[in-house]
């Protein structure tokens, strides 16, 4: 039996493996709605200087925000796999993430419609961290109509590093103040652009 794929997908024939994230940005989705089938690494070991799987980055009222989920240090770092590593509860994070979210889009065209669906990950009962990235991950790609599964027969396999992707302006609620902003999680994406959102990945791809 076929997959039928989304209208996004350019490499039917090929897969993508991709870092767990936290609220992943625009470019790391317009990656993503490129290939047949998708595998996130969960089973990667914890890097601690690469900070997108418990970070993203937001734009509000007062310009560019950084979102920092806390994690439980283990006993070592040095090994730890990131299907280990543990969110901290540590200043009720979850509160003030969403508070921020509410924050920057709470007046965008479209935040009404998917708020909701969003706002469980933020219920602060989530424990790992690739749960809480699995559970926005999913809500991301229902958002932007990606459709693809894990890789359920052997194809050629891509880094996603090796992807070209170009910037594409959107509308942005705050840019008559700070002009438009690349690099934003996806999120900036889908409470501006709602529906329409899915064009501008396809526009993204070279």
């Amino acid at each position: 039996m076929t997959m039928e794929h989304s209208p996004l997908v350019r490499y039917p024939d090929h897969a993508v493996t991709l870092p767990p994230v936290y609220c992943g940005s625009v470019r790391y989705y317009a990656v993503m709605a490129q290939y047949g089938a998708v595998t996130i690494d969960v089973a990667r070991r914890f890097n601690k200087r690469e900070k997108d799987c418990h970070r993203c980055v937001i734009e509000g009222p007062n310009g560019v925000q950084r979102l920092t989920v806390p994690l439980e240090k283990p006993q070592v770092w040095s090994g730890t796999r990131l299907s280990d590593v543990r969110v901290s509860t540590h200043g009720d994070w979850w509160h003030v993430h969403w508070g921020a979210i509410c924050s920057a889009y709470g007046r965008t065209p479209y935040f009404e419609y998917y708020a909701d669906d969003l706002l469980p990950a933020y219920s602060g009962d989530i424990e790992l961290l690739i749960d809480l990235d699995a559970a926005i991950d999913r809500f991301c790609r229902s958002a932007l109509g990606i459709t693809q599964c894990g890789c359920t027969a052997p194809l050629p396999c891509v880094d996603f590093r090796a992807a070209s992707i170009k910037d594409i302006h959107y509308y942005q609620i705050w840019a008559a103040r700070f002009g438009f902003t690349p690099g934003l999680s996806v999120l900036d994406l889908i409470f501006n652009m709602g529906p329409e959102a899915p064009l501008v990945l396809r526009e993204m791809a070279l």
